[in-house]
C-alpha cells in the first residue's frame, strides 16, 4: 500500500489569497494600460489644439500611439518564467508612468506625438506581459482571468470617459498627471505580488 502525501489544507488556503491578489494587480496595470490608450483618444485632438497645429493632424498622437501599442503587443512573448514577465511587466508599468509624464509637459507638438509612441509601446507591453501572468495566476477555474481581463478592458474605457469628464477641471497635461499616479501603482503593486518563479 503506498502512502500519499497531500498538501495541508492551510497551505491550500494560503495560495488562494495570492493567486488572486496577484491576478488582480495584473488586471488592474491592464487596465491602466488600456486606460492610457483611451486617455490619448479622446485628448490627442484638445492637445494637439493647444499647440495650434492644423486640424488635419491633430489625430497624430493617437496613430503614432496605436502604433507603438500594436508593435509592442505583438512583440512580446506571452510564454516563459513569471519572474521574466515580472520584471518586463513592472519596468513597462514604470516607463509608462515616465512617458505619461513626458506626454503631459511635452514643450511641443512632436515632442507630444513621440511622446504617445513611446506611450503606447509601453502600453502594449503591460497589456502582453499582464495577460501572461492573468492565464499564470489561473484563479477560481480559470475563467476568472479571462474575466478579468475583459475588465480591465472594460475599466481602461471608462477612463477615458472620465477624462473628458476630468478635462475642464485639470487640463489635458493633468489629465495625463492622473495617469502618472495610476501607473505608479501599477508598476509597484505588479512588482510586489507577481512571484519571481523561474
Amino acid at each position: 500500500m503506498t502512502a500519499t502525501v497531500e498538501t495541508p489544507a492551510p497551505a491550500r488556503r494560503r495560495s488562494a489569497p495570492r493567486r488572486w491578489a496577484t491576478a488582480l494587480w495584473a488586471a488592474y496595470a491592464q487596465a491602466v494600460a488600456f486606460g492610457s490608450g483611451a486617455v490619448t483618444a479622446f485628448l490627442a485632438a484638445d492637445a494637439a489644439a493647444e499647440f495650434h497645429t492644423a486640424s488635419n493632424a491633430r489625430l497624430w498622437p493617437l496613430g503614432a500611439f496605436a502604433i507603438g501599442f500594436t508593435l509592442a503587443a505583438c512583440s512580446v512573448p506571452r510564454t516563459g518564467p513569471l519572474g521574466r514577465a515580472r520584471a518586463v511587466g513592472g519596468i513597462g508599468a514604470g516607463a509608462l508612468a515616465l512617458l505619461a509624464l513626458a506626454a503631459a509637459l511635452a514643450p511641443g507638438f512632436w515632442f507630444a506625438v513621440i511622446a504617445c509612441g513611446l506611450l503606447g509601446a509601453a502600453a502594449g507591453t503591460v497589456v502582453a506581459v499582464s495577460g501572461r501572468v492573468l492565464a499564470a495566476a489561473e484563479v477560481g477555474d480559470g475563467s476568472a482571468s479571462t474575466a478579468l481581463s475583459a475588465a480591465a478592458l472594460l475599466a481602461g474605457i471608462a477612463a477615458g470617459v472620465l477624462a473628458l469628464l476630468a478635462l475642464p477641471l485639470y487640463g489635458w497635461r493633468g489629465v495625463f498627471g492622473l495617469l502618472v499616479v495610476a501607473a505608479v501603482l501599477a508598476a509597484w503593486k505588479f512588482a510586489e505580488h507577481v512571484p519571481n518563479d523561474t
